[in-house]
């Protein structure tokens, strides 16, 4: 059973050698199971990815989740969820806004009223509430301290597509800006995401060097709302941007780590041509039907990955001859 186990984390490894900045198939199905109301379908799919040998201690399970009604201007709904990674050992918490995007295009931003937030500067009442709702109002933060002091050497990652990862930035600046984490326990991946706060949040938030992977599709119009010369809106770090349909060996560009608003980057695209559609598709599949289903599939890892594989497992057939 212990040659299983080293076996196991032999591959795991492997497979995401570069660490975890870059997991397609794992934080798009943690974010995506969020647009669901059994993300346990999801989050098995994932479970199963990341334990080639079927290791039976290994699973990723739902602790509890959490749902405001009437959380945003058009009386949508918001949901949130903590799952546990017992193999990995890591928290998981995916939270997502509304899954009308056509309605969040047209209606979402007529209101820019701001409100301070925590860790510096100000952010959108309509994010924050959303946020707030979960966090403090459906009890979240409870169950977040007594995981955290239950498990405390288990890593955390916050996901969401869309507003939830507006919620997911405003969820892990509030624990690293109240001392509840330190930065190097916290991974943050939001697909999606629109502009949250003003400058002085951002450069609040970046000064926190929270590990940040804010990836955007192609000409996604959601990330460039509310619009950057029209407001005081400001994105924090790190852009991730495909320039492309996201396919399975397109390439993506690291944006810059310092300034959240990289000229070199999806903010070259000519406003015109932004589309929702791009908001709506991620790495091929509709973001919210990808969820509903339970992740029916997974994205196909990185031929870079299968490589690594492979070689992982010439290796540990020689490590169990031994």
């Amino acid at each position: 059973m212990k040659i299983l186990v080293l076996f196991t984390l032999f591959l795991f490894n492997a497979i995401f050698c570069d660490g975890r900045e870059y997991k397609r198939d794992v934080a798009m199905p943690f974010a995506a199971a969020a647009y669901s109301t059994n993300p346990n379908l999801c989050l098995s799919k994932v479970a199963k990815l990341l334990n080639p040998t079927n290791e039976p201690s290994y699973n990723i399970t739902v602790y509890r989740q959490y749902t405001v009604a009437n959380c945003s201007s058009f009386n949508d709904t918001c949901f949130g969820y903590i799952a546990i990674s017992s193999f990995t050992k890591e928290i998981i918490i995916g939270l997502r806004g509304t899954s009308d995007f056509d309605q969040l295009l047209t209606q979402g931003w007529n209101s820019n009223e701001m409100v301070p937030f925590i860790s510096g500067g100000k952010v959108s009442k309509y994010f924050f509430n959303g946020f707030n709702g979960i966090w403090m109002d459906r009890g979240m933060r409870n169950d977040f301290y007594a995981l955290k002091n239950r498990f405390p050497n288990y890593l955390f990652i916050f996901v969401g597509h869309s507003i939830g990862g507006a919620m997911a930035s405003l969820m892990a600046a509030t624990v690293i800006s109240t001392g509840v984490l330190t930065e190097d326990k916290i991974t943050l991946f939001t697909f999606g995401q629109p502009r949250i706060g003003d400058k002085t949040f951002a450069d609040a938030f970046n000064a926190m060097e929270i590990k940040t992977f804010r990836i955007v599709h192609n000409r996604d119009i959601i990330p460039h709302l509310p619009p950057l010369n029209d407001s005081l809106y400001y994105h924090h770090r790190q852009e991730v941007w495909y320039n492309n349909d996201m396919g399975l060996n397109d390439e993506y560009t690291v944006c810059s780590y310092e300034n959240g608003e990289d000229p070199a980057c999806s903010d070259s695209i000519n406003a015109t041509t932004l589309n929702i559609n791009d908001h709506k598709y991620y790495f091929g599949r509709e973001f919210t039907q990808y969820g509903i289903t339970g992740c029916p599939d997974l994205v196909t890892m990185k031929e870079t990955d299968l490589n690594n594989l492979k070689v992982a497992k010439k290796r540990s057939k020689h490590f169990l001859a031994q």
